[in-house]
């Protein structure tokens, strides 16, 4: 065992006693596809939802919630070439099992497990390799304090918007957080993180993320809370060749968390991260963002918004670091009847380049104050035939306009169109 990995073991172990996320603040958006449904599906059960209450199954002291889907999908630029797109199509089972004991709202542990099986791809450069879905979490609380402890894993071929590219890779995750109230307005608490992405291609790098944080809370309605929080993480590549973008980070942010009124909650935080280097290179800071709203103004639709932005090393060029920022709207809504529901999105979003190519065999296109434009829009449809077993299509569509002011050449191979259909069936889903 590697001393890097020994390193890395111990830390999330460190991260698993003292330190993850409260509620869905702190979490951010990466940790959202460690699982197909998990905690958020064993929540629905307690509310009684008619359509998201998807396993029909008491929860007094515990349950295992199995459930499969089969799913179609077909891409039309599968690859995302700019010039030459090629069409292909997959078909996946997806089986998956939800494990929880305890309330879903109370001191519970879960365990949540989805495995995407490939039993059919036209294309013979897709990974042929199952996709893993994983995580693992336990939440206990007392009058005056709460700590929750989450661990996830996934392994997926899928298409990367911040390079542009159809990437497989293995990410860990492990999250913990630590909340004690101070009064009857305010609390306290700690969190951390610590993450590790590796990817199957030699031409990206992998590396590791490790993050800590105090933060403040003060109650600022009957079930709402506004936060400050400050932070400090380290991102370390794992080869040498790559000190170029080994940094230290710290983060200063203010966030809401609750229910601000019966129809409107919001969960998040917008802050300012400052960078330095290990290389003597010069330091950096942007703002970050990871901020999820939502309302039901009208009753029958709902209304999300998300706003994020996060910087990260650039995982096909060292010594640079990107910037991926943007805000998401989505609607759904029943149609006509309750079991048949509707669902909309839009999301438009910028990924800036900061830093020089550590090496020349570093991907040509890559430099200092790249800009990249994306945009995109889905739309879906989903029907309860029966208590436990749905049907669904959807469509996506992504539009990326790479290179932006550095020449033709450049904005052509950077740049793509990507379009995906996808028909389900689910038992349980």
């Amino acid at each position: 065992m590697s001393r890097r990995f020994l390193l890395f073991v111990l830390a999330a172990l460190a991260a698993g006693v003292w330190m993850p996320v409260v509620c869905a603040a702190a979490s951010d958006y990466l940790g959202a596809g460690f699982y197909t449904r998990g905690a958020d599906a064993a929540a629905y059960i307690d509310q009684g939802s008619a359509v998201m209450d998807p396993f029909y199954l008491p929860v007094q002291t515990g349950a295992v919630l199995p459930r499969v889907t089969l799913a179609v999908m077909h891409e039309d630029n599968i690859f995302l070439e700019p010039d030459d797109p090629k069409a292909g199509t997959t078909i996946c089972l997806i089986p998956g099992l939800l494990a929880i004991w305890g309330r879903p709202t109370h001191n519970h542990v879960y365990a949540d497990y989805g495995l995407s099986i490939p039993i059919y791809q036209s294309e013979n450069e897709l990974d042929d390799r199952p996709s893993h879905m994983l995580k693992l979490g336990v939440v206990m609380a007392t009058p005056k304090s709460q700590m929750r402890v989450e661990a996830g894993y996934r392994r997926q071929e899928d298409v990367d918007n911040t390079v542009g590219a159809r990437v497989t890779q293995e990410n860990f995750l492990g999250d913990a957080n630590l909340e004690y109230r101070l009064s009857a307005k305010s609390s306290g608490g700690v969190l951390g993180r610590a993450e590790r992405h590796l990817f199957d291609d030699n031409r990206y790098i992998d590396y590791d993320r490790y993050y800590g944080a105090g933060r403040l809370y003060y109650r600022a309605t009957a079930k709402s809370e506004i936060f400050l929080q400050g932070g400090l993480g380290r991102d370390d590549p794992h080869e040498n060749r790559d000190y170029a973008s080994r940094a230290d980070y710290f983060d200063l942010s203010l966030g809401l968390r609750g229910k601000q009124s019966p129809k409107f909650n919001t969960t998040g935080r917008i802050g300012y991260m400052w960078r330095t280097y290990d290389a003597d290179r010069a330091d950096y800071s942007h703002w970050i963002a990871s901020v999820r709203a939502e309302s039901s103004p009208f009753g029958l639709t709902t209304f999300t918004g998300e706003l994020y932005a996060d910087i990260r090393p650039a995982m096909d060029a060292q010594g640079v670091d990107t910037v991926d920022q943007g805000a998401t709207i989505s609607a759904a809504r029943r149609l006509f009847i309750e079991r048949l529901r509707g669902n909309a999105s839009l999301t438009a979003g910028r990924v800036d380049y900061s830093g020089r190519a550590a090496a020349a065999e570093d991907n040509q296109w890559v430099r200092d104050g790249r800009a990249d434009n994306y945009w995109g829009f889905s739309l879906g449809v989903d029907w309860w035939t029966k208590q436990k077993f749905s049907l669904g299509l959807a469509y996506s569509y992504m539009r990326r306009y790479g290179s932006r002011g550095d020449g033709p050449e450049a904005e052509d191979a950077t740049s793509y169109e990507y379009g995906r259909w996808t028909l389900r069936a689910s038992w349980n889903y």
